[in-house]
């Protein structure tokens, strides 16, 4: 295996140089030509081991996960590991698949393999074993939900105004007697996409049926049982969806029933997915930035492991985009 020394000599530069470049540090554009050249003909991997013990980091941040079935979360996690392997970290993954209590043992878990920092995905203050993260001495990232902790920076999506927007097009359309298919009232998003969807009725001066919000469990086959329930009411003329699975169960009932989207109903829904564009008319959704979120978390997280707390505890909100298609015509 190559030394540092071994590339240096290749490169003729110093050790020194070779090691500021290595830790990221801008040298002359020659000599950062030259040492990237040696790496690649002495196959030289950096000792992270070693390194780390020299610094006391072990260049490791921990990703503590809810569903990693989400499309999103994954999505958003390969971003993540993406930029990290760019600048030389690696990712420890663990996850708690909705049970809050898990969250103790699997943040042990990450902790007990020194990582130099954490994000946190989908984590309910109220939940058992979170308070320990507002003692931790490294640097924390809340994904998706905030976290009220004076160590702890909260990263989010605008769910409840997008929600709003997207519902007072449809209620603008002259659609009234819409239905909703919800996620369960035990988590921030659900939440706040419900909410959004009652500030959207709020702001037009309209009351909304709460018999036309249906509740799911995210999964594709809820999805489909709350698009038939909802079938069975009367003059439903629109339907939003508040999640990617229960929107594709929600189109199989519909087409099931040979109803044309647009046509006979109105049709929108929460997160992209590419077969939305091969569907005629093409569907109006909530794009979530997966890219742009994921590369703030990450570049968030690393930054506070490089500078320390002294910027911690702040919230940062990046707007959806909403993909505006023909699934909702004018009643």
């Amino acid at each position: 295996m190559a030394t540092i020394q071994e590339v240096a000599k290749e490169a003729q530069v110093s050790v020194g140089s070779v090691s500021r470049y290595l830790n990221g540090h801008t040298l002359r554009p020659e000599n950062m030509t030259r040492i990237r050249s040696a790496i690649e003909k002495l196959n030289y991997t950096e000792n992270l081991w070693a390194k780390g013990l020299k610094s006391n980091q072990s260049f490791s941040i921990g990703l503590l996960m809810n569903n990693m079935q989400s499309q999103f979360s994954s999505s958003v996690v390969a971003t993540i590991e993406d930029v990290f392997e760019q600048e030389g970290y690696g990712t420890l993954l663990s996850g708690y698949r909705d049970d809050a209590e898990q969250i103790e043992r699997k943040l042990d878990f990450l902790l007990s393999r020194g990582v130099d920092g954490l994000v946190v995905f989908g984590a309910e203050q109220s939940w058992p074993g979170i308070k320990k993260i507002k003692d931790l001495d490294i640097p924390v990232i809340s994904a998706i939900t905030p976290l009220d902790y004076p160590n702890v920076d909260s990263i989010l999506l605008n769910n409840r105004e997008s929600t709003t927007a997207i519902i007072q097009r449809i209620l603008g359309q002259g659609h009234q007697k819409i239905g909703f298919i919800a996620a369960p009232q035990i988590d921030y998003v659900a939440k706040e996409r419900l909410n959004g969807i009652h500030d959207a009725f709020t702001q037009s001066g309209l009351t909304l049926d709460e018999r036309y919000i249906v509740y799911g469990d995210y999964s594709r086959k809820s999805g489909y049982m709350c698009m038939e329930e909802l079938l069975k009411l009367e003059d439903i003329t629109a339907v939003f969806v508040c999640n990617y699975n229960m929107s594709l169960g929600a189109l199989e009932a519909i087409y099931e029933h040979e109803l044309k989207i647009g046509t006979d109903i109105s049709f929108a829904s929460y997160d992209y997915f590419e077969a939305s564009d091969i569907f005629y008319p093409k569907l109006t959704v909530i794009k979530q930035p997966v890219a742009e979120f994921g590369t703030l978390v990450a570049q968030r997280v690393l930054q506070r492991v490089k500078e320390g707390q002294k910027m911690a505890g702040q919230q940062f909100t990046i707007e959806n985009e909403i993909l505006w298609r023909d699934s909702i015509r004018k009643r």
